[in-house]
């Protein structure tokens, strides 16, 4: 994948996280708040690895 995919997966993830953190009840059906939440904060725990690997596919480009 090109960097600009890995980006794009980033921005994705923090969105459908927030989506899951805030409306995660009504959207996506969870039962409890809490368990909304969790699974927010583990889909937003995605967007730093995608970042690292659209930073490592610029990288890998350049040589």
């Amino acid at each position: 994948m090109n960097a600009n995919s890995w980006y794009m997966s980033m921005i994705l993830s923090i969105f459908i996280a927030v989506l899951a953190f805030v409306f995660g009840t009504k959207v996506f059906g969870y039962d409890t708040q809490q368990q909304a939440r969790e699974v927010g904060i583990f889909i937003g725990l995605w967007a730093p690895t995608f970042g690292a690997l659209g930073i490592r596919a610029q990288l890998n480009n350049k040589s």
